[in-house]
């Protein structure tokens, strides 16, 4: 018996890890659109522009809305806002407040 011999008969040969030539990337999920939504609100970006700004920034290229984004552009934005927010925070509010409060002062 071989070892390279499929346990329930011919299976596709294993994966190169290069996409096939004729590849078209998967579109966004609305999982991934939600949580981007979430993102740039946790990060205070309201405008319109300035959250189309932050997603440009992070794929490369300009984009007309959040669905025109492909799942893999939609988690590098992920990972690119979740990376900018650990960076900015060593703390929460209460910890970077300036003032002592009558807590403080006893």
């Amino acid at each position: 018996m071989s070892l390279d011999a499929s346990l329930f008969g011919d299976e596709e040969p294993a994966p190169t890890g290069l996409p096939p030539a004729n590849h078209t990337p998967a579109p966004i999920a609305d999982w991934q659109v939600d949580l981007l939504r979430k993102a740039l609100d946790a990060r205070a970006l309201t405008a319109m522009e300035d959250r189309q700004r932050a997603v440009e920034e992070a794929v490369g290229h300009p984009v007309a809305n959040l669905r025109a984004l492909t799942g893999e552009e939609a988690m590098r934005v992920l990972n690119r806002l979740g990376a900018r927010r650990a960076t900015s925070a060593d703390g929460s509010a209460w910890d970077q407040r300036e003032e002592d409060t009558w807590i403080d002062r006893l």
